[in-house]
């Protein structure tokens, strides 16, 4: 029994390492550029096939890598929506979604890494192959897009659920050029808080701007 639990906690152990290795490789040397064999060997793992075994490809390693961290903005972006409670504007309802994920990648170790990471997905969800995210790990942006739909009953739904998409790459691609060009020391609160309410204005304006009237284009 405890030779069968020390093996188990071994195993989890090497998954952490190994996905911690391959965040870290992921984010300095791009994605596509990182083999699962260089993972395994800056793991220091022996096993050359640990991580094909464990996840089966390059994709299921990073699926893997980011719903680790999924879960942790998700339960952060409920937190902060379901605090604003009802009848709340789009501004707060914006505010929140970004403030999520901005204060997480300034707060948590990992932050720089992921939003790197999560900006080469964005722009090429192919990365993931036929995998994604679990549906529990997005509860969070759904329920913003909720809030919103019911903020600005104006706004088409099929166009506020584009505009939102619009933002989200906007938040992520910001987020991720802001961490790359801000020196770790310089990267404060009150930083990410300027940057932070720069988006909300900014994803505010763009989901309530007044859809084109057809006949407008010339």
């Amino acid at each position: 029994m405890a030779s069968a639990r020390a093996k188990r906690q071994d195993a989890a152990e090497t998954v952490e390492e190994l996905l911690a290795t391959a965040e870290r490789l992921f984010a300095e040397r791009g994605v596509e550029n990182v083999a699962l064999t260089a993972i395994v060997a800056e793991a220091g793992q022996k096993n050359r096939s640990a991580l094909h075994y464990h996840f089966g490809s390059r994709a299921g390693v990073l699926g893997a890598v980011m719903e680790r961290r999924l879960a942790v903005i998700n339960a952060r972006r409920h937190a902060l929506l379901e605090a604003l409670g009802p009848g709340a504007d789009p501004a707060e309802i914006v505010r929140a979604d970004v403030a999520a994920l901005g204060l997480t990648v300034l707060e948590a170790p990992w932050g720089a890494d992921y939003i790197s990471i999560l900006a080469q997905v964005r722009f090429h969800p192919q990365l993931l192959g036929e995998g994604g995210p679990r549906e529990d790990t997005l509860s969070g942006l759904r329920l913003a897009r909720r809030l919103l739909r019911a903020a600005a009953p104006q706004i088409p739904p099929e166009l506020l659920a584009r505009r939102f998409t619009w933002l989200a790459d906007a938040i992520v691609f910001e987020l991720a050029r802001w961490m790359r060009d801000t020196a770790p020391a310089a990267r404060t609160r009150a930083g990410m808080d300027a940057l932070i309410d720069d988006l909300t204005a900014f994803g505010t304006a763009g989901m309530l701007a007044p859809p084109p009237v057809k006949g407008d284009r010339k």
